[in-house]
């Protein structure tokens, strides 16, 4: 199993990462994907391993590294491959489909040969079969990203693999992305968190009238509050032996880039012991008035979808 260690981001990445707008609206979702492909799909990532479990988070600062590092414990789980910390394939959809649309225009007598989207398959399970190579035949891929760009797509992509979307309050989101990265926008990181429920939102009512199988919704308060059975029922919704868990050391899992434990309240990723009463949320309570009626107008009512609150009465 392979430790983590996470580099320092660029600020760059995540200005142009906050503005972006593709990929969270329903009317992204994937098109037609022909039967041969999900059978080529199949042979290519490997037709005897088990699917990956792929963690994608809401955005930044949910809890994806936690909770990886609470799952990858697992020994039937092998935890990022070739030190891949981060899997940002789901996002390359549009690039794909792209991609699909050069190569029929390569030549002409192609169009009609394929189905819209039988590209994005293909590329997820070659995808998954670089992920395989070093990984024992007895064991699946754990992989994460955080983010939910094109989450509707995940089963286009990755039709032989599992999901788990991993939510977070979006005010403790913001409040952590800010203290992350404070020369960010407080707007704009309101709204990418909104965008960015919507998408999940809308990933699972498609994921449920499309019956789909081997997608899980969880939130990372309650993996916090409750590992033990945060990890029971990621093992049940995941096929995964409960029995075979070694709980005696969830006590151990360091934290990894808390701004709160961190001198000076800067985030530089280090492995630190978590404090019995470590809890990292509800800051957000110390907002100005200003910023908490920004935050309801921008995304109060996905905070209601998602659970978070009844009513904006905070």
């Amino acid at each position: 199993m392979n430790r983590l260690t996470l580099p320092v981001h660029d600020l760059k990445k995540y200005l142009w990462y906050f503005f972006e707008t593709r990929g969270f609206t329903a009317d992204t979702l994937a098109g037609i994907i022909s039967d041969d492909a999900i059978r080529a799909a199949e042979m290519a990532r490997g037709k005897g391993r088990g699917p990956a479990i792929i963690i994608h988070g809401i955005m930044p600062r949910c809890g994806t590294v936690y909770v990886g590092e609470l799952l990858c414990r697992h020994p039937d789980l092998y935890a990022y491959p070739h030190h891949l910390w981060e899997l940002p394939v789901l996002p390359l959809t549009a690039d794909v489909r792209q991609l699909q649309q050069k190569f029929l225009l390569g030549y002409k007598p192609n169009n009609g040969k394929l189905e819209d989207d039988d590209f994005l398959p293909l590329f997820g399970a070659a995808m998954m079969a670089l992920l395989h190579a070093p990984v024992p035949p007895q064991q699946r891929v754990l992989a994460k990203m955080p983010s939910v760009q094109y989450l509707g797509h995940f089963f286009s992509m990755f039709p032989h693999e599992n999901v788990l979307i991993l939510v977070r309050d979006g005010r403790d989101v913001v409040h952590s992305t800010l203290r992350t990265w404070p020369r960010l926008n407080f707007v704009q990181v309101c709204l990418r968190w909104n965008r960015s429920a919507k998408a999940v939102l809308s990933a699972m009512d498609y994921f449920t009238k499309d019956k789909c199988h081997g997608y899980w919704l969880a939130k990372y308060e309650d993996a916090l509050q409750d590992p033990v059975s945060f990890v029971q029922e990621a093992c049940r919704q995941f096929a995964l032996d409960e029995a075979d868990y070694p709980y005696r050391e969830i006590d151990e899992i360091r934290v990894i880039g808390s701004s709160k434990l961190e001198q000076q309240g800067k985030v530089g990723w280090r492995h630190l012991k978590r404090p019995k009463n470590f809890h990292p949320g509800g800051y957000w309570d110390q907002w100005s008035k200003a910023r908490k009626l920004i935050f309801k107008v921008t995304a109060g009512q996905s905070l209601m979808d998602l659970g978070y609150c009844e009513n904006l009465n905070w």
